[in-house]
């Protein structure tokens, strides 16, 4: 299983730092109940949008992207344990 939380936590870090770099952003104001209209993606640190009124990272779609980061990054640790070279449970490293 080592496999399995080992490639997962990677993929799942690796794909935090890609979204924290390509960050939704939005200029509908925090709480409104309006459609949030997106404005591009930037660097959750950017001041891209800054001369847009009301301009802030959209942490809804920002949440959902990193939902979508942990779903694909547990499939594909879920791969790298199945198909691994050699079959059945792994050996422990303090047990040899």
């Amino acid at each position: 299983m080592k496999t399995f939380y080992n490639v997962t936590l990677f993929f799942f870090a690796v794909g935090m730092v890609i979204l924290c770099f390509y960050a939704p952003w939005t200029p509908t104001p925090a709480g409104s109940p309006y459609t949030h209209v997106a404005l591009g993606y930037a660097p959750v640190w950017s001041a891209k949008f800054a001369n847009v009124p009301g301009a802030r990272v959209d942490w809804g779609g920002f949440t959902l992207i990193a939902g979508v980061v942990g779903f694909f990054s547990v499939v594909i640790g879920a791969a790298a344990y199945f198909f691994r070279g050699k079959r059945g449970p792994e050996k422990d490293l303090d047990d040899a």
